[in-house]
């Protein structure tokens, strides 16, 4: 029998779905925006004609694509599909203090103390799963457009 609870983390398994489709959609606008910014670069000087479609259309991506909006995505989908896995292993061990303390009816599953401990716990995985990710996006952050365009000036000047 499917719970009620199941549809609502069915609707948020589509929901987090349809994010990574927004997200890769605009990775391909970003990518096919590319070609044409270098055309109108080129143009106005700013970038010398030796740039190649590929090299402009690489740093341009790792400089104005959504990067920021995947690492957020990553850990949402993350969190979304390891929430039944968080849930069967926080249950267990609240389980096995619960029957180790000697079953008192404050501490049993559904209580306040369980809920508030369970959302902590999800809370804190949570945060630590964003520090984690949010740590590697600045150690890896690569240049903005202007420091990419001022790059590729002073390398094929």
């Amino acid at each position: 029998m499917i719970r009620p609870a199941m549809f609502v983390y069915f609707a948020l398994v589509l929901a987090v779905a349809a994010w990574g489709v927004h997200i890769a959609l605009r990775w391909k606008q970003t990518k096919v925006f590319a070609p044409q910014l270098l055309k109108l670069r080129k143009e106005s000087g700013e970038l010398p004609g030796a740039v190649s479609e590929d090299e402009f259309t690489d740093l341009y991506l790792r400089a104005e694509g959504p990067r920021a909006a995947t690492y957020i995505f990553a850990c949402a989908a993350v969190m979304t599909l390891a929430l039944p896995l968080i849930s069967s292993v926080f249950n267990a061990v609240w389980t096995g203090i619960w029957d180790a303390a000697g079953r008192s009816p404050v501490f049993e599953k559904g209580t306040l103390i369980h809920t508030f401990s369970f959302f902590l716990v999800v809370s804190g995985t949570g945060i630590a799963l964003l520090a984690a990710a949010m740590h590697r996006y600045y150690t890896l952050m690569p240049p903005n457009l202007k420091q990419v365009i001022r790059n590729l000036r002073e390398a094929y000047a």
